[in-house]
C-alpha cells in the first residue's frame, strides 16, 4: 500500500470519528443534510466519491475500497470477530465502528461500566489464546493493553469505567 493511500485512508479515519460524533446527535430531519454535508467533506479530504447513509444511531460510510459501520446501538461483542480472539466480557459494550479497507477489517468496540482489574485479567486470556502482550496500568481502574497474534493486532486503552478495545485482522502475505 503506498503511503499517500495510508495517509488518505488514515485522514478519512479520522474525520469519519469526529464527524460521526456530531452526525449522532443529530435529528431525524437534519440526516439527510448531515449526509451530503459529511460526504462532501469526505470526497474534499479523500479525493474519493463517499456515500454516507445515516439512520438514527448508525451510518454507513462507503467510499473507493472501503466501508465504515457504524453503530451506537450495539450492545454486544460482534458475532464476526473470530472465535480465536478472546471476548472481553469485564464492562457494557456501549457502541461498535468496523471498518473494511482494502479487504481488512478493524473492529472498534466501546465499553461502559468496566470493572477494576481488567488489565490483568483480558492480558492472561490473550496470552492463553497465542497473543504476545504489552501493558501498561494505571492502579486498578486503568491501563492499556497491546497485543500482537499471527493473524491479529488489537490495542485496549481506557480507565475509570471506560475502555475503548481495537482489533484488526493482519493483512494476508
Amino acid at each position: 500500500m503506498k503511503i499517500s493511500k495510508k495517509i488518505s485512508i488514515t485522514g478519512l479515519l479520522v474525520i469519519v470519528a469526529v464527524l460521526s460524533c456530531f452526525t449522532f446527535s443529530c435529528r431525524k430531519a437534519s440526516e439527510k443534510a448531515s449526509e451530503k454535508l459529511m460526504e462532501k467533506t469526505l470526497e474534499n479530504a479523500t479525493g474519493q466519491k463517499t456515500d454516507v447513509d445515516i439512520n438514527g444511531q448508525n451510518a454507513i460510510i462507503k467510499t473507493e475500497g472501503s466501508t465504515i459501520n457504524v453503530d451506537y446501538n450495539a450492545k454486544a461483542w460482534p458475532k464476526e470477530i473470530p472465535g480465536d480472539v478472546p471476548e472481553f466480557t469485564y464492562g457494557k459494550v456501549k457502541g461498535v465502528t468496523t471498518t473494511e479497507i482494502d479487504g481488512q477489517k478493524v473492529w472498534n468496540i466501546n465499553f461502559d461500566d468496566v470493572k477494576e482489574g481488567f488489565v490483568d485479567k483480558y492480558d492472561a486470556q490473550l496470552k492463553e489464546k497465542g497473543f504476545e502482550t504489552v501493558t501498561m496500568k494505571m492502579g486498578e481502574k486503568g491501563g492499556s493493553i497491546t497485543g500482537e497474534h499471527e493473524k491479529y493486532t488489537i490495542f485496549l486503552m481506557g480507565n475509570d469505567g471506560t475502555i475503548s478495545l481495537s482489533l484488526g485482522l493482519k493483512p494476508k502475505e
